[in-house]
């Protein structure tokens, strides 16, 4: 499976193409508040010339003056200051608009995008994800790619040239009047206490939303880690945790969104009140001009300052430094995004019948992607309807990889697996594997609840009561389970309030008791050292049930205890990915080969 390496123009495209798409209602105003924010030092400029040029008027008359007289008979004068402070407040209602919309659109993205994520590897067809180390490295880089794609939404929000404008320009207007910066802070100060005071508000419910958050990011890691990715895959469960991660995510979202409108209105406010305090020393400058104790260029300098102020707060907040470093951070985002797998995707759904002609495995073979290790062989093998066959051998002999195969989570390098004289690659996958029920050696331990864990098995019994107590009795559970304050509705794991852990042993009758729930409608019984940890006497009695439930079934037994293969009809001896010897339990043994040692030395360490 080869990854693909968009380019840095295109990853740069589409990632802006996906930031519009997760929150276009945030970009338009943002790009409204913007074109303000855009034009008002400008048009600032514009209206400080006509003050400077009607001052100089002023300043030539030869009458005595009487400043605060000659002012206010100035209308265009009083209209040009009027004006400048209506620039600075709309200049002030912007910033903090820029702010609480960046921060709703933050979110969007990083939603919207992690959603994509989620779909991409929950839904991803084969496990491959999982289990090659160059896309396993891909999916861990996505992580820091969400944070880049963060950045690339303030991409105007912070720069280095900004703080080198701010800060001279407050140090030169003191040069003016010393009291002008302290005023100026003086009077910013309610509406800089009242935005510190949102960010503790955001905060707060940020605590108050750890335990959703926490909840999250179990359904995170339920739908993109390897435990989990076979069973999720093959009881269908990827919607139903990606909705209930999903939920959880909107009813945060919608949280955060009641504080940051409350906090823009109280912000906003204060910015208005603070607007007032520009206009005293500006109107000191203004009278201490026409008095002549200050020049046109300190009335100028006055103007630009202010002006400068503005525009570097402005770059601060919007402006990003490293775009290259940024975009190199986003590229594994749309890397797993294009990833494609080599299962065969068939056009046609075609439903599979029951069997009549059991499987044949014809000179299969495999490799794992990027792998020139061939795990299977040529091997070939047929399983007839209803039989019950152990498959046993040395570990890294191919036993687990072959029910990989079997329930399409590859598909072969070469050879073919037939069901009912079908290509498996001709079936739906979905279809499928509803008809097969798996117990994985690497069983999932679900965060949710005993009748969930169980449930999931088969989607349309979750909450069927009788079902569910049904197989718990078959299993030896249910007086356990029954003695429990919540019952079925004990959450499983310690990250849960009131949960519990149940033991090895515990955890994996769970799993088995998660693929009988669907042992109805199945063809084909998959179980790979599902007694593994459990007592001798209890592992006798799961695979006598098993010989029951697996009568009219075709059934695959994998496990290291070789007494146990005596209950299958036939037994399979792999060795490096090719079988050895088959036969019934008695006949290997007659035969003293390979099955004959290993059994032997099994049975020599009881003694």
């Amino acid at each position: 499976m080869s990854v693909s390496q968009p380019t840095l123009p295109e990853v740069l495209r589409r990632s802006l193409t996906l930031i519009v798409q997760a929150a276009p209602n945030e970009l338009r105003l943002l790009t409204f508040v913007t074109l303000v924010s855009g034009i008002s030092p400008v048009t600032a400029l514009f209206f400080n010339k006509i003050i400077i040029d009607n001052v100089a008027l002023l300043l030539k008359q030869e009458t005595p003056i009487n400043s605060l007289e000659i002012l206010f008979n100035q209308r265009l004068l009083i209209g040009s200051i009027f004006a400048i402070l209506i620039l600075n407040l709309l200049g002030d209602i912007s910033h903090n608009l820029i702010n609480f919309n960046f921060s709703a659109l933050r979110d969007r993205v990083k939603g919207f995008t992690q959603e994509k994520l989620l779909n991409k590897i929950a839904n991803f067809p084969d496990i491959a994800l999982f289990e090659t180390p160059e896309l396993l490295n891909l999916t861990k880089l996505t992580e820091k790619g969400m944070l880049r794609l963060e950045e690339l939404a303030f991409i105007l929000m912070t720069t280095l040239n900004g703080i080198f404008i701010f800060l001279p320009a407050v140090f030169l207007s003191v040069s003016i009047a010393w009291w002008i910066p302290f005023i100026l802070c003086l009077t910013s100060s309610p509406a800089i206490y009242y935005e510190l005071a949102y960010r503790e508000k955001t905060w707060r419910v940020e605590e108050t939303q750890a335990d959703s958050y926490r909840q999250m990011e179990l359904y995170r890691t339920v739908l993109t880690h390897k435990t989990h990715a076979k069973e999720l895959r093959l009881f269908h469960l990827q919607y139903l945790f990606i909705n209930r991660w999903k939920k959880l995510f909107n009813n945060t979202f919608r949280a955060m969104q009641r504080i940051r409108k409350k906090g823009s209105t109280l912000v906003i406010f204060w910015s208005v009140i603070s607007g007032f305090g520009v206009a005293i020393p500006y109107v000191y400058v203004i009278l201490g001009t026409l008095q002549k104790n200050y020049s046109l260029g300190d009335l100028a300098l006055y103007g630009g300052l202010i002006l400068q102020i503005r525009q570097s707060l402005f770059i601060l907040i919007n402006n990003a430094s490293d775009v290259y470093e940024i975009i190199l951070g986003i590229t594994p985002i749309f890397q797993v995004l294009d990833l494609s797998s080599t299962l065969v995707i068939c056009s046609s759904k075609s439903s599979v019948n029951y069997a009549t002609t059991g499987i044949k495995i014809e000179q299969l073979s495999f490799a794992y992607p990027g792998s020139d290790r061939w795990i299977l062989d040529n091997l070939s093998l047929t399983i007839n309807p209803h039989e019950n066959i152990a498959i046993v051998g040395e570990n890294g002999a191919g036993k687990t990889t072959l029910t990989k195969l079997l329930c399409r989570l590859y598909d072969p390098s070469h050879g073919a697996i037939y069901w009912n004289d079908k290509d498996l690659r001709q079936w739906d996958r979905k279809e499928l594997r509803h008809r097969i029920a798996v117990v994985m050696q690497d069983y999932s331990q679900f965060p949710a609840t005993i009748r969930e864990n169980i449930g999931f098995g088969y989607l349309p019994f979750l909450d069927d009561n009788a079902k569910i107590q049904a197989t718990l009795k078959t299993l030896g559970l249910d007086d356990i389970i029954n003695k429990l304050p919540q019952g079925l509705e004990t959450p499983l794991g310690r990250e849960w309030e009131g949960g519990i852990e149940l033991s090895q042993g515990q955890w994996q009758k769970i799993a088995i008791a998660r693929a009988l729930l669907r042992l109805p409608q199945v063809e084909l019984l998959i179980f790979d050292e599902p007694t593994a940890a459990l007592d001798a006497k209890t592992e006798y009695e799961i695979y006598q049930i098993f010989r029951t439930l697996a009568a009219n079934k075709m059934a695959i037994v994998i496990s290291h205890r070789l007494a146990l293969c005596k209950l299958a009809d036939r037994i399979i001896v792999l060795e490096n990915g090719q079988i050895v010897e088959q036969g019934t339990h008695q006949q290997l043994m007659d035969k003293q080969g390979r099955y004959h040692w290993m059994f032997t030395r099994q049975a020599s360490s009881y003694h």
